[in-house]
């Protein structure tokens, strides 16, 4: 008989709610998923806040020159990079994507689920989200 073999898995902690840096987190799921992986994400704290609707797109950039902020929204205006609206959209389209939103850090914000984006899978504390990483082939943290 022959045994359907599993993706590989990638696990990724996002802490960091910097545009960069939740772009970057996107563009390796991307290719994980492009070239036959899963990705599961855990948002929390400052990438949290990318998950409130109205909020995903918006080009906050932590700890760097503000040309750099000015250079990523330029970029986004003339499509010469993608939103992370428009990267999330693409990872749900390979499917084996995943995103959690902590709920921790949804208390300590004080946001409620209702108050996430649809692409949102699931609510679950650190706990739960360790049982995930596992199994994971590789866990990134950003």
């Amino acid at each position: 008989m022959e045994q359907t073999k599993k993706p590989y898995r990638y696990c990724i902690f996002l802490h960091s709610g910097s545009y960069d840096r939740v772009f970057q987190a996107m563009s390796i799921s991307n290719v994980v998923l492009a070239t036959g992986g899963e990705v599961h994400i855990f948002f929390s704290y400052g990438a949290l806040r990318r998950l409130v609707k109205g909020r995903t797109d918006d080009a906050v950039i932590e700890g760097e020159p503000a040309f750099f902020k000015a250079e990523i929204e330029k970029n986004i205006a003339r499509g010469t990079i993608d939103s992370i609206t428009e990267m999330i959209d693409m990872a749900r389209r390979f499917g084996r994507f995943r995103i959690y939103a902590c709920t921790g850090s949804m208390a300590i914000l004080n946001i409620a689920r209702d108050e996430l984006i649809d692409a949102v899978d699931q609510s679950m504390g650190l706990v739960s989200f360790l049982q995930l990483v596992k199994d994971a082939d590789q866990v990134l943290y950003i």
